[in-house]
């Protein structure tokens, strides 16, 4: 399972050329000997360290879209909840934790000029 996550995240990575940035040297070989000679992991340090390393490689894949409605778009969403509970909205709270819905306000987020931005939430 890990090895096979691995190979592919690894492909991904040299393609967007990820590979050589997110990683240091020591965890690029470990990862590639494991890739190359490994049919099944047994040792628990081994399992540490490529979990760190896939961890690593999900994080610098992370599209700058989905990494701002992570943070941004939550914060928005909650905002725009809060607003609609107030209302008398009685499904409000779900929009709160809707991933789709809080991209969209993200993706608003990155259209609004600058300076508009900082009266939505109170940041820059």
């Amino acid at each position: 399972m890990i090895l096979s996550e691995l190979a592919i995240l690894r492909a991904r990575a040299l393609r967007k050329n990820v590979w050589f940035k997110a990683l240091s040297r020591l965890e690029r070989s470990i990862a590639e000997i494991a890739i190359k000679s490994l049919n099944a992991i047994t040792s628990e340090k081994l399992i540490s360290v490529l979990k760190g390393v896939l961890e690593k490689l999900r994080k610098a894949l992370e599209s700058p879209v989905r990494a701002l409605a992570k943070t941004m778009g939550r914060q928005l969403a909650n905002l725009v909840a809060s607003v609609a509970r107030s209302w008398g909205n009685p499904r409000a709270p779900e929009w709160a934790g809707d991933e789709r819905f809080a991209t969209f306000l993200a993706v608003c987020y990155l259209n609004t000029p600058t300076y508009y931005r900082s009266s939505w939430i109170g940041t820059p």
